[in-house]
């Protein structure tokens, strides 16, 4: 008689909960696409989709409240029929009334909890990447706006933007600009090139996963600060850009397996990753002058090489030091020898010489290459190139020093190089020192950061299904306590200590995120012992009384 009893109790939860938890989680999935609705962030294919995407994360949202709704309006129409009552006079215990609910409950846990730890992630990136998708809108409605859309290194911008159109040979859309502006930034957020054409285009093509954005200028004229020359060009066509999904690596987007990994090794999270990048930039030109170092106190000498024309760049009788190259003693000055194929064409001597990175002066982001100035050179032909000039140029850009050697783990290659060049006091080593201090910092933070992330998103996803069955249990010990009350009232009263649970895990991820580990744990699982505690004294009063 009680299993009758019990299935019945079960069965009317569950019809209740799911036929609630749909309503609630359409509600909420349209609620989430108002921001980029608003935001002309998505075309009208895109909402649909936007909106069935959602519905899976809103899950997370919903079933606490649906749960405790369900346990609410069945457990209060069960006790005002006097069918609790029944079952206690008929020698069924409270505790075992309530199995139901709480296998119910244990049965939404398990639920929830796989449910945060592989789809819900996944599902937030495929709205993101739905977004992104819908590139065309994005980049109409952004210009249109009057402000800048950035793809990739690019920002661009328009006094007049046509709708979008088919392209032939696979393209996704192209879009017309007029009255063009648009600049070019390096990693650093510096200008490399900035362009103003009277009109242009935007080619939207997609490869795979990945988004590329060709953009081609008319009648353009084109300005790069750091060579200082401006040119004009009927048409320029600058390299398609790829737009970052960086959503994939972001802890919040991984599944319980790549999140431990991420725990496991923070150093690889995007943060991190990126921040590693710029470093390495920034100290490429004194970890090149550290191998020209070490050939020099080797051989005696060095090689430069360059692209152009197969040529290379012979050091003798020089050390590093000063800016670049100072004499090795007792020679009064350094030897440098051009080779064209191997051949030498013409020597030049100076006093000394400087050494700075390709793109960027001295202490700024470097590259793998390196500009080579001579100071006071006197240069002359070698034999079999009388034709050649003499006239020695004042600044070779974009030599290269031979590849590092094997075997070597790049990250602790880099981190331990940095380390020793941000604590060098002699030049010209000592003119990245402070960049490297910087850059350094960055990482370690960017590394704890990526760290604490993981770690918030981890007790969260802890934290939350466990609240399912707290509030589901909360609603019916007072649905059955307080019966003579109107169900909406009872939901009420389990409602409020809900809401101060999902708040009050929010606050806790937001203070682990905040490299408060223990205070944000206790105050994410805080809530949910609130709930434990109502549950625990309502009981007690209900089998009281």
């Amino acid at each position: 008689m009680p299993w009758i009893l019990f299935r019945h109790f079960f069965a009317e939860l569950t019809k209740v909960l799911l036929l609630t938890t749909a309503v609630i989680v359409v509600v909420v999935a349209f609620g989430a696409v108002i921001k980029p609705l608003t935001g002309n962030l998505l075309g009208p294919g895109g909402i649909l989709k936007y909106i069935a995407l959602a519905m899976v994360p809103m899950l997370q949202f919903a079933l606490p409240f649906s749960a405790g709704f369900a346990a609410t309006i069945v457990s209060h129409r069960f006790a005002s029929d006097n069918e609790f009552q029944a079952m206690a006079v008929s020698g069924i215990s409270y505790r075992m009334i309530l199995v139901p609910p709480a296998a119910l409950g244990v049965v939404l846990t398990v639920f929830m909890f796989f449910l945060v730890q592989t789809a819900i992630p996944r599902f937030w990136g495929f709205m993101s990447d739905v977004i992104t998708q819908d590139a065309a809108q994005v980049f109409v409605s952004t210009i249109r706006s009057g402000e800048a859309f950035r793809a990739g290194n690019f920002l661009i911008y328009a006094d007049r933007i046509d709708a979008s159109e088919p392209v032939d040979g696979g393209g996704m859309q192209r879009i017309r600009l007029e009255g063009v502006a648009a600049i070019e930034i390096d990693r650093h957020g510096k200008l490399e090139t900035e362009f103003v054409a009277r009109s242009g285009s935007a080619d939207l093509y997609s490869s795979g996963s990945d988004l590329i954005v060709k953009v081609a200028f008319r009648d353009a004229t084109v300005l790069r600060p750091g060579e200082s020359t401006v040119a004009f060009m009927p048409r320029a066509e600058p390299t398609p850009t790829l737009i970052d999904r960086g959503w994939e690596r972001s802890p919040k987007y991984l599944p319980w397996g790549e999140l431990i990994e991420v725990i496991r090794d923070p150093s690889q999270g995007a943060a991190a990753v990126e921040a590693r990048e710029r470093l390495a930039l920034a100290i490429a030109p004194a970890r090149l002058i550290d191998r020209l170092h070490a050939q020099i106190s080797q051989t005696g000498g060095c090689v430069l090489m360059s692209d152009e024309a197969q040529r290379a760049y012979e050091v003798r009788d020089a050390i590093v030091g000063g800016s670049g190259f100072i004499p090795r003693p007792p020679a009064k000055r350094i030897t440098v020898i051009e080779l064209e194929a191997g051949t030498p064409m013409r020597e030049a001597s100076a006093a000394s010489a400087m050494l700075t990175g390709t793109s960027g002066s001295p202490g700024s982001a470097g590259s793998e290459r390196l500009d080579l100035s001579l100071v006071d050179p006197k240069s002359r032909a070698l034999g079999g190139s009388e034709t050649r000039s003499v006239r020695w140029p004042t600044r070779i850009v974009g030599l290269a020093v031979a590849n590092p050697s094997a075997g070597v783990d790049p990250n602790e290659s880099l981190l331990s190089d940095s380390r020793r060049i941000a604590a060098q006091v002699a030049p010209p080593w000592s003119q990245y020192a402070s960049t490297a201090t910087s850059l350094l910092a960055g990482v370690d933070r960017a590394t704890a950061d990526t760290l604490d992330e993981a770690l918030s998103h981890v007790w969260m996803r802890f934290a939350q299904p466990v609240s399912v069955a707290l509030v589901l249990l909360l609603g019916a010990v007072l649905a059955i306590w307080r019966k003579h009350s109107l169900p909406l009232t009872i939901y009420l009263l389990a409602f409020v200590p809900a809401i101060a649970n999902v708040l009050l895990i929010a606050t806790g991820q937001s203070m682990i995120r905040g490299h408060q580990l223990i205070i944000g744990v206790i105050v994410m699982w805080l809530g949910n012992l609130l709930l434990g505690g109502l549950i625990c004294s309502v009981g007690w009063r209900m089998a009281r009384h």
